[in-house]
């Protein structure tokens, strides 16, 4: 298999995860076989994963068992690694809102 194809299956791969269609709905539009769409990202997911083999640095936990004294019931406490910090997620909170936090903590601990 050459560069040019598996470079021409990741552009595919990547617009069908982008567009929100099914792997049948994006192959129909543009031509090919919703199979062969789904190899082809399944193939490229085991590539990347072992490209990804390298550690990662972990900013956050997911607290399973909130603490009662500080978390309602339903809610989802972060507890920030190396950092005294804990950031209780009630249930329903606005997946905006809390993307925007995340996204905050991440640009903090990056150099």
């Amino acid at each position: 298999m050459s560069d040019d194809t598996a470079t021409k299956w990741r552009k595919r791969v990547a617009r069908w995860r982008a567009s929100g269609e099914t792997a049948a709905e994006f192959s129909a539009r543009y031509g090919f076989a919703a199979s062969t769409l789904r190899w082809w990202s399944s193939r490229l997911g085991r590539e990347a994963g072992v490209r990804r083999a390298t550690p990662t640095v972990r900013i956050a936990q997911l607290v399973r068992v909130p603490d009662p004294v500080t978390a309602r019931p339903g809610a989802v406490v972060i507890e920030l690694l190396d950092a005294s910090a804990r950031i209780t997620v009630e249930a329903g909170v606005d997946r905006e809102t809390l993307a925007m936090v995340l996204a905050a903590i991440d640009a903090r601990s990056r150099p």
